[in-house]
């Protein structure tokens, strides 16, 4: 085959017909590849049916350079060779854990990422939601900042009243390369917009149709592997949400950690994974096949109870994902005020965690939905409270205008509020009240502001400190924000 030129962190993919019948091409044989990366390194791999006599492989290259590849039919009916050349993109490329921060994420091309989440119902795949609605829904998700959406049916519908059903979303088991193909139609356009998606449901999603004999199961990661695998954009959940609800589990720790385990050992491309947990502690803390904790709660307005819920799951090797933490007008979550709303995900960021927000409805208790309920329910523009997201849009800004990598949650600089630092250089100290605060810092003097975390463009005076003052904030009962970085 020719040599093709191929984006890095893009797809690449070949066509391998096959007219050989087989009375079940998902069972009956395998398409093993094997990538030789320009280093030399070698990745094994497998393709998949995609229908009639079609056959596929995709690999996600992950250097510039020559790249070769072999694949061959393990009945020996057919093999192809071929290479292409990897060049430079502006593709930023798959995520995984920033080395020097692992509270955060960071593409694999060197750009982090601080996570902007919104959480979309069962429709989003479905074809019951016509193409223009879903891209002017994304048009607007774009303009508010957001770039990683959470999605409740995505690899299987979740076919419980008021959530999946009703939505014809694709349906990934049974194996049928038809349903697969619907479901890559709107995975190319995220990726194209540059949107991460996480599945809310996962591999192994409440209420769907999923495998539940163990080498159906290995047969069905593979696939989703191999047509998924390499797409840079995907975040991999295997299982959710709550898999072991206390009142309703459907799972056993045992089989999450299964299930874990095997999807870890066969993603060659390394996709951040994690499991969706129930409300509370995360159950499976210190597993290794676990990239990323993903958290349900603390749902409370004490932004004490937030912030030590999140700091007692926070690990010290990966980030948090607080992804039903704040969520705007939901049945199960406070009634949440738009001040609770900007405190908590202050509170949220200055624990080390990231969080995803939803849209369920107006603020008012005889209104309050679930998970697919309200704007995130319907995706109709005009359900939309606006101006909910701009005050989450605020905050994000200014986190990632002042909140980098660099800095760490450090419980230990400050005796009051909630501190990030970069010890020795530069520190954060969030005071949801206001009040005094005094720090704990290394020899040195510090240049300080005080800034109003209601209005971050509204800065104090510049004043200078050092290590042990008591610093009193401007505005007593008020939320802001010190700021200080060391000058000598």
């Amino acid at each position: 085959m020719t040599n093709i030129p191929v984006k890095i962190w893009d797809r690449f993919e070949a066509v391998i017909e096959n007219n050989k019948v087989y009375s079940d091409p998902y069972r009956d044989l395998t398409l093993v590849s094997e990538f030789r990366r320009p280093n030399g390194e070698k990745v094994v791999f497998w393709g998949f049916y995609d229908g009639g006599t079609t056959w596929r492989i995709r690999f996600m290259p992950d250097q510039i350079g020559h790249w070769t590849y072999r694949a061959a039919f393990s009945d020996g009916s057919k093999q192809v060779s071929g290479s292409f050349e990897c060049v430079e993109s502006d593709i930023p490329g798959i995520l995984s854990v920033h080395p020097k921060n692992r509270h955060w994420f960071i593409h694999r091309s060197g750009k982090p990422l601080l996570v902007r989440s919104f959480h979309v119902g069962d429709c989003f795949f479905s074809t019951n939601l016509s193409d223009e609605k879903r891209d002017a829904f994304l048009d607007w998700a774009q303009a508010q900042g957001y770039n990683t959406l959470s999605i409740a049916s995505h690899y299987l519908n979740r076919s419980e009243p008021g959530r999946g059903q009703g939505w014809d979303t694709p349906r990934l088991w049974p194996l049928n390369a038809q349903e697969y193909q619907r479901a890559e139609i709107i995975l190319d356009n995220l990726a194209n917009r540059r949107i991460i998606v996480f599945p809310f449901a996962g591999f192994f999603g409440r209420g769907s149709n999923y495998p539940t004999d163990p080498m159906e199961q290995e047969q069905y990661i593979r696939y989703v592997l191999a047509r998924f695998g390499a797409y840079w954009n995907l975040l991999f959940n295997v299982a959710g949400p709550e898999p072991l609800l206390n009142h309703k589990p459907y799972m056993s720790k045992g089989e999450v950690n299964r299930l874990g385990k095997l999807i870890r050992q066969l993603d060659v491309f390394h996709h951040p994974l994690t499991v969706h947990n129930q409300t509370g502690d995360d159950e499976f803390f210190d597993q290794e096949w676990l990239d990323f904790t993903t958290l349900q709660g603390p749902k409370t307005t004490n932004v004490e109870v937030l912030h030590e819920g999140l700091v007692r799951n926070r690990h010290a090797e990966r980030p948090l994902y607080a992804q039903e933490t704040l969520w705007s007008g939901n049945k199960y979550h406070p009634n949440y005020s738009d001040n609770q709303l900007r405190v908590n995900a202050l509170v949220i960021h200055f624990s080390g965690g990231f969080f995803n927000f939803i849209d369920n409805g107006k603020p008012q208790p005889d209104s309050l939905g679930d998970s697919s309920a309200g704007f995130s329910g319907s995706l109709n523009l005009s359900e939309c409270c606006q101006w909910r997201h701009d005050i989450i849009r605020n905050v994000w800004d200014f986190v990632e205008s002042e909140i980098t990598p660099d800095l760490h949650p450090n419980e230990d600089s400050a005796n009051s509020g909630y501190c990030l630092a970069d010890i020795g250089k530069k520190y954060l100290v969030y005071l949801p009240f206001g009040g005094e605060v005094q720090l704990n810092l290394p020899e040195g003097k510090y240049q300080g502001v005080w800034i109003n975390a209601t209005d971050f463009s509204n800065v104090s005076d510049l004043f200078f400190c050092q290590s042990g003052e008591v610093l009193s904030s401007p505005e007593r009962g008020a939320d802001c924000i010190l700021k200080l970085l060391r000058v000598v």
